[in-house]
């Protein structure tokens, strides 16, 4: 069978959700538009903090998006964003979740998706690599300051408050870990080697 293109079969690919976590400009993205290649829905838990943002008339800056996040953890449990998801996994389609940055999200969606395969996936890169992708990408929100993106990385990694994020616990949950220091190429052999081990 061959698994380097699109032609992937539906036995293989039936039922599953990827969830995506990792550090800032890591390359998520990047896994996410290879796998909606081989016709995975695509959802972002960032998505309705940024729906919340503009209901609050709030600017999207990366720190805006993590306050909202941790306020909508407080109120609604760690697992609220993953939770609110949901409903959307619902289809017989496979199905990518970008932004997971808290172990609950990820005990929430493997709770609720159990008709389902869920496995996440860490992604990561050099963090020097990481800033220049982020300088060059140009998306809103995004820091042009070295010292701004390690204090924000430190921010994100670790907190002793279960409803803000924990990315350094989530990631160590991942099922499966990318290293995107290299080419295009190598991420997507990688992403095909994960599909090709179900």
């Amino acid at each position: 069978m061959n698994i380097e293109r699109d032609q992937i079969s539906e036995d293989i690919l039936k039922s599953i959700v990827f969830g995506l976590t990792g550090k800032n400009a890591s390359g998520k993205g990047t896994v996410a538009e290879i796998l909606k290649k081989k016709n995975f829905t695509y959802h972002s838990l960032s998505d309705s903090l940024r729906d919340e943002l503009k209901s609050l008339k709030k600017e999207e800056t990366r720190e805006n998006l993590i306050d909202i996040g941790n306020e909508l953890r407080e109120k609604g449990g760690p697992g609220v964003l993953a939770d609110k998801l949901m409903p959307k996994l619902n289809s017989e389609n496979n199905h990518i979740v970008d932004s997971i940055r808290n172990p609950l999200e990820v005990i929430s969606l493997r709770k609720e998706t159990l008709l389902r395969r869920f496995f996440l996936i860490s992604v990561d890169a050099n963090s020097k690599l990481r800033y220049d992708r982020l300088c060059s990408r140009g998306r809103i929100g995004d820091t042009d300051s070295w010292e701004k993106f390690v204090e924000q990385e430190k921010k994100e990694e670790n907190n002793d408050d279960p409803n803000k994020q924990q990315l350094s616990r989530t990631m160590e949950m991942a099922d499966y870990s990318i290293d995107n220091s290299g080419t295009l190429e190598e991420l997507e052999a990688q992403v095909n080697r994960i599909i090709s081990s179900l």
